[in-house]
């Protein structure tokens, strides 16, 4: 095998589709799950040293997987190396696999407070920093103090806050994933941390349909429009491409139906965006990833 004594951590022709929320796609050629940091350099300097194409799947929310599948490696952190969580005083540590829901609920139930406007935010910490993911109350990134990345060439470096050049829904912090981070909170009441938190998800929920399984959001919001509001104006509500639509009331949903295929997703989202643009004269960028 390829990857030699690490085939107990990389598999061959593993299924996507569940590891993402549209499930759809095919398998990818090399599927890796390291136990750790060191496993993980190993595995990127092999999968460099053969020329495969990586990509890192985290909460798969934003991810669509090319019918065919994905030939290269796939790197999955869902060891508990990755996702550990350290509090020290009102500064936080965590790895970059670590849930996002995950690292508030611990941040909140330790009494700071900063990160509990972003709950319902899907994914993991690495994509909500790589992607600045924010809401009206600001982004994760005004909190980080400093990230370790792993490059492509499977090395580690040191990323403070000002250098992520952190902007909306941006970052720089585009080498191949995101180690761990540490962010600085404030101390607060858990109770009131825990209602603000709360309330949070309320509004956000009441923002959304309840949608069944196997949907995501299609667009990201552009600074000051959101996504929704182009696509209520462009008339888009309900479109419809093979077994996948955009939700008629939400419009930025789209839910993939039996029958469905990932060439259905891309057709539709090309659609929207043609016409929203003809109309309104912004372009919107897809939510999904396209593997």
């Amino acid at each position: 095998m390829l990857f030699g004594k690490l085939q107990g951590s990389v598999r061959e022709g593993v299924p996507l589709a569940p590891y993402t929320w549209l499930q759809l796609g095919g398998p990818a050629k090399y599927f890796a799950e390291p136990s750790d940091v060191e496993q993980l350099q190993e595995i990127v300097r092999i999968a460099n040293r053969e020329g495969l194409s990586i990509r890192v799947l985290g909460g798969g929310s934003n991810i669509l997987v090319r019918d065919k599948g994905f030939d290269g490696l796939v790197l999955h952190l869902s060891a508990p190396w990755f996702e550990k969580i350290s509090i020290q005083g009102t500064s936080v540590q965590c790895g970059g696999g670590t849930r996002l829901a995950h690292l508030i609920n611990a941040c909140v139930g330790a009494g700071l407070g900063g990160l509990e406007h972003l709950v319902g935010i899907p994914g993991t910490v690495g994509g909500a920093l790589h992607s600045n993911s924010s809401t009206d109350e600001g982004d994760i990134g005004s909190l980080m103090s400093q990230a370790t990345l792993l490059t492509r060439k499977g090395e580690q470096v040191t990323v403070s806050a000002k250098d992520a050049n952190f902007s909306h829904r941006r970052s720089s912090l585009d080498e191949l994933l995101i180690l761990d981070a540490a962010f600085e909170l404030h101390s607060g009441d858990v109770r009131q941390l825990t209602k603000r938190e709360q309330t949070f998800w309320i509004v956000k929920r009441s923002k959304q349909p309840n949608y069944p399984a196997r949907s995501a959001l299609a667009f990201v919001d552009l600074d000051g429009v959101s996504a929704v509001e182009l696509l209520h104006r462009s008339g888009v509500n309900g479109m419809i491409e093979g077994n996948v639509q955009l939700n008629s009331t939400y419009p930025n949903y789209i839910t993939a139906n039996t029958g469905a295929s990932a060439d259905h997703v891309i057709k539709l989202l090309e659609r929207a965006k043609e016409i929203v643009f003809k109309k309104t004269g912004f372009s919107l960028q897809p939510q999904l990833v396209v593997w």
